[in-house]
């Protein structure tokens, strides 16, 4: 197994999260109001899924690796990836403030929440894209097996010791969830 594969699949459930994203932004834009308990949830769930979970599998373990292995070629795209991160990280930052701003009935933060939304979104899209072009292929080609073997230990100590036990699963719920009442 390569340990891209772990990393594939959690993009998967961070697309369908986008993609709600997306919904709840067409449909502000349409004169929906925002529900702030949804966008706390979507916070957190950036924040720990996105950030601490998958975020923190390649900013400690893949890219080191790909550097150590001495894969130049990834060293550019690390550069722009590790960038991404840090808008993402300030989007949502942006996001959380808007929340108790939308609480108090302020108009001027749900006419801008669409576009932080949208921006997060457009923002994760390209670079999931791009992360899994210009940086999985490389790694599952160039990384060789223990170092692959390596990599997963060390995502599974992440879910274990940083995430916790029964995270993902939750998470996964609030998915589900809000796909039904966004649909």
């Amino acid at each position: 197994m390569r340990a891209t594969e772990d990393l594939r699949s959690e993009h998967r459930g961070v697309v369908r999260m986008l993609r709600i994203m997306d919904r709840i932004a067409g449909s502000i834009d349409r004169g929906g109001a925002p529900d702030a308990a949804d966008l706390a949830r979507i916070v957190d769930f950036l924040r720990i899924f996105v950030d601490t979970c998958h975020h923190s599998k390649e900013e400690e373990l893949l890219f080191p690796a790909l550097r150590a292995e001495g894969v130049s070629s990834a060293d550019e795209v690390i550069v722009g990836l590790l960038d991404d991160h840090v808008r993402g990280r300030e989007a949502v930052a942006r996001l959380d403030a808007l929340v108790p701003e939308i609480r108090r009935g302020d108009r001027s933060a749900v006419d801008e929440l669409p576009r932080v939304l949208t921006a997060y979104t457009a923002l994760l899209y390209d670079h999931i894209v791009r992360e899994e072009a210009d940086c999985f292929t490389v790694a599952d080609r160039e990384l060789p097996d223990d170092v692959q073997r390596g990599l997963q230990a060390g995502y599974d100590r992440i879910e274990r010791e940083v995430v916790g036990g029964g995270v993902h699963e939750t998470l996964h719920a609030l998915l589900d969830e809000l796909e039904a009442k966004t649909a």
